[in-house]
Protein backbone atom coordinates (compact mmCIF):
# COMPACT_ATOMS: atom_id res chain seq x y z
CA UNK A 1 0.00 0.00 0.00
CA UNK A 2 1.33 3.56 -1.14
CA UNK A 3 0.85 6.48 0.96
CA UNK A 4 1.48 9.64 -0.74
CA UNK A 5 3.10 12.51 1.29
CA UNK A 6 3.55 15.90 0.71
CA UNK A 7 7.42 17.45 1.27
CA UNK A 8 9.26 14.08 0.20
CA UNK A 9 11.44 14.15 -2.88
CA UNK A 10 10.10 11.04 -5.20
CA UNK A 11 13.83 9.99 -6.16
CA UNK A 12 14.28 9.35 -1.93
CA UNK A 13 11.64 6.58 -1.08
CA UNK A 14 10.26 7.33 2.23
CA UNK A 15 12.19 5.78 5.58
CA UNK A 16 15.28 5.57 3.38
CA UNK A 17 18.44 8.47 3.14
CA UNK A 18 21.71 7.25 3.66
CA UNK A 19 21.07 8.03 7.32
CA UNK A 20 19.69 4.42 8.19
CA UNK A 21 21.35 2.14 9.90
CA UNK A 22 21.14 -1.76 11.04
CA UNK A 23 21.77 -2.94 14.96
CA UNK A 24 21.92 -5.73 16.46
CA UNK A 25 20.12 -6.09 19.86
CA UNK A 26 20.71 -8.37 22.58
CA UNK A 27 18.83 -11.25 21.02
CA UNK A 28 20.35 -10.69 17.49
CA UNK A 29 17.50 -9.52 16.21
CA UNK A 30 18.26 -6.70 13.40
CA UNK A 31 16.97 -3.70 14.36
CA UNK A 32 16.82 -0.68 12.32
CA UNK A 33 17.15 3.51 13.24
CA UNK A 34 16.21 5.66 10.83
CA UNK A 35 17.58 9.26 10.84
CA UNK A 36 15.58 12.19 9.54
CA UNK A 37 15.45 12.67 5.72
CA UNK A 38 14.36 16.22 5.98
CA UNK A 39 16.27 19.02 7.62
CA UNK A 40 15.60 20.07 11.56
CA UNK A 41 14.65 23.63 10.34
CA UNK A 42 11.84 22.67 8.53
CA UNK A 43 8.24 22.69 9.90
CA UNK A 44 4.81 20.60 9.29
CA UNK A 45 1.75 22.62 8.74
CA UNK A 46 -1.29 22.12 8.13
CA UNK A 47 -4.50 23.51 7.14
CA UNK A 48 -7.93 23.29 7.97
CA UNK A 49 -11.43 23.22 6.38
CA UNK A 50 -14.19 26.10 6.97
CA UNK A 51 -16.16 24.17 8.47
CA UNK A 52 -13.30 22.13 10.93
CA UNK A 53 -12.29 26.15 12.28
CA UNK A 54 -15.84 26.82 12.57
CA UNK A 55 -16.58 23.82 14.63
CA UNK A 56 -13.03 25.09 16.83
CA UNK A 57 -15.29 28.08 17.19
CA UNK A 58 -18.11 26.73 18.72
CA UNK A 59 -16.17 24.48 20.48
CA UNK A 60 -14.21 27.25 22.30
CA UNK A 61 -17.77 28.84 22.99
CA UNK A 62 -19.09 25.93 24.47
CA UNK A 63 -15.98 24.98 26.72
CA UNK A 64 -16.38 28.74 27.63
CA UNK A 65 -20.02 28.66 29.20
CA UNK A 66 -20.77 27.71 32.72
CA UNK A 67 -21.95 24.01 33.24
CA UNK A 68 -23.97 25.45 36.19
CA UNK A 69 -26.16 28.36 36.09
CA UNK A 70 -25.07 30.53 39.30
CA UNK A 71 -28.38 32.85 38.66
CA UNK A 72 -30.60 29.78 39.33
CA UNK A 73 -28.67 28.34 42.09
CA UNK A 74 -28.55 31.39 44.49
CA UNK A 75 -32.77 31.73 43.73
CA UNK A 76 -33.22 28.32 44.95
CA UNK A 77 -31.01 28.60 48.22
CA UNK A 78 -32.91 32.05 48.51
CA UNK A 79 -36.11 30.16 48.22
CA UNK A 80 -35.28 27.00 50.24
CA UNK A 81 -33.67 29.23 53.20
CA UNK A 82 -37.01 31.26 53.41
CA UNK A 83 -39.01 28.33 53.51
CA UNK A 84 -40.73 29.52 49.64
CA UNK A 85 -39.77 26.66 47.84
CA UNK A 86 -42.20 24.18 46.68
CA UNK A 87 -41.65 20.97 45.74
CA UNK A 88 -44.07 19.23 43.24
CA UNK A 89 -44.75 15.66 43.94
CA UNK A 90 -46.42 14.52 40.57
CA UNK A 91 -43.76 16.57 38.93
CA UNK A 92 -40.85 14.60 40.48
CA UNK A 93 -42.69 11.46 39.82
CA UNK A 94 -43.55 12.01 36.22
CA UNK A 95 -39.61 13.16 35.96
CA UNK A 96 -39.02 9.86 37.72
CA UNK A 97 -40.86 7.60 35.07
CA UNK A 98 -39.22 9.56 32.30
CA UNK A 99 -35.82 8.33 33.28
CA UNK A 100 -36.83 4.89 33.93
CA UNK A 101 -38.11 4.63 30.66
CA UNK A 102 -35.03 6.18 29.37
CA UNK A 103 -33.04 4.13 30.60
CA UNK A 104 -34.87 1.05 29.37
CA UNK A 105 -34.75 2.29 25.92
CA UNK A 106 -30.78 2.69 26.22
Amino acid sequence: MAIDITGIPPSQPQGTGGGAKSTTDSSGNAAQTLSPATPANRADTITLTPQASQLKSVESAINAQSVIDGERVQSLKSAIDAGEYEINPLRVAEKFIQFENNLRSS
